[in-house]
């Protein structure tokens, strides 16, 4: 696999680091400290941010190559920094310039840390009859009602973007800083993979915003709005990272071992085809193409990373099952793609090739 194609972000040595970090990192259940730090003094903190902020333009593909880099080395440290970014392209995509002047610098200088808890206004607990959160306008701001879930690095975060809905079905995203008073902790998820992430959920109870605190709306289906988020191709680019780690692995394997090769070259070939097609995609240089698609390329990614870490293991044989192998980490964390984000369309795709009629029957 071409090295050319990555590394193009991030010093050969800050990877190095993480993926040396990353192992302990998953056994101890650790929050990432140290490849956050890492990837701050790179300069990451900065990107997306407008310069008047302190913040750093980069290229279009420059965040996807960071990404890729990234999962390869420790899908921990980059999902964690998959949802400090999603608040904050939210952030910046906010018309409300006193909230943007008062946390962009700290976010963009690495000084304040921000996290998502949206899942309740776009998929999770849409089924229930009431809202997760609930929203009521009052003088000079909003009183939050309710439970977050799935809040990634909930105990760590200076800074939570979240929100709730309003009685006519609107709703607004809002700015919460971690000592805000009503805002009550609850535990983190024992998970297969990431429970390092430190993801769990919170309670708001008579929070009281302000408006300098409102990122947008209230709008019908907030989500929609701004910009951003882990709904588009960053979950895809995410997945195929850890697929780029697998294919990579099986390579090594099949340098003493001919009887791997074929496969492996292969899934080397399969892999540079989609991490060709999301770089093009991303430069908006792939035309009307079926295959790039953002749900073709979610359900390409999430085929890939879990065919190719189950090669990865069936090559490592026993000692890939031992706990602590990075094989055994590569499927754990391979397994997450299926949870993560994952559209219906999406969904069904997997069930569709699970279900397919093997050869022998």
């Amino acid at each position: 696999m071409p090295e050319e194609k990555f590394s193009e972000s991030i010093d050969t040595e800050t990877l190095e680091q993480i993926a040396e970090l990353a192992a302990e990192t998953d056994q101890e259940r650790c929050w990432p400290a140290a490849q956050l730090r890492s990837l701050t003094e790179a300069g990451v903190s900065r990107w997306d941010i407008p310069e008047h902020y302190g913040g750093l333009s980069t290229e279009s593909t420059q965040m996807s190559r960071m990404y890729l880099d990234v999962s390869a080395a420790c899908l921990t440290t980059s999902f964690v920094l998959s949802q400090r970014n999603a608040a904050v392209q939210r952030i910046v995509a906010a018309e409300n310039e006193e909230l943007k002047e008062r946390l962009l610098p700290g976010l963009a200088a690495g000084e304040t840390w921000a996290t998502v808890g949206i899942s309740h206004l776009s998929t999770s607990r849409q089924h229930l009859g009431t809202p997760s959160v609930a929203a009521r306008e009052v003088a000079g701001g909003y009183v939050l009602n309710g439970f977050v879930p799935w809040v990634t690095g909930v105990r760590h975060a200076d800074v939570l973007v979240s929100g709730g809905t309003l009685e006519d079905g609107r709703q607004v995203l809002v700015a919460l800083p971690s000592e805000t008073e009503g805002i009550q902790y609850g535990g983190t998820a024992e998970m297969l993979a990431l429970t390092a992430s430190a993801t769990g959920n919170l309670n708001l109870e008579n929070v009281f915003v302000e408006q300098w605190q409102v990122v947008a709306g209230p709008v019908e289906q907030v989500m929609k709005s701004g910009g951003g988020g882990t709904g588009s191709l960053t979950t895809s680019v995410i997945a195929t990272g850890v697929a780029v780690r697998a294919v990579r692995a099986l390579l090594d394997e099949a340098e003493s071992r001919s009887d791997l090769e074929p496969e492996a070259k292969q899934f080397e070939r399969e892999c540079d085809r989609l991490v060709d097609d999301i770089l093009a995609t991303e430069t908006g240089s792939t035309g009307s193409s079926e295959q790039c698609t953002p749900q073709s390329i979610r359900t390409r990614a999430n085929s890939l990373v879990l065919r190719s870490a189950q090669a990865y293991l069936t090559a490592a044989k026993g000692s890939g099952f031992v706990s602590g192998h990075l094989a055994e980490r590569t499927i754990r964390e391979s397994m997450f793609f299926l949870v993560w984000s994952c559209p219906a369309p999406v969904a069904q795709s997997a069930l569709r090739e699970f279900a397919c009629t093997p050869s022998w029957s």
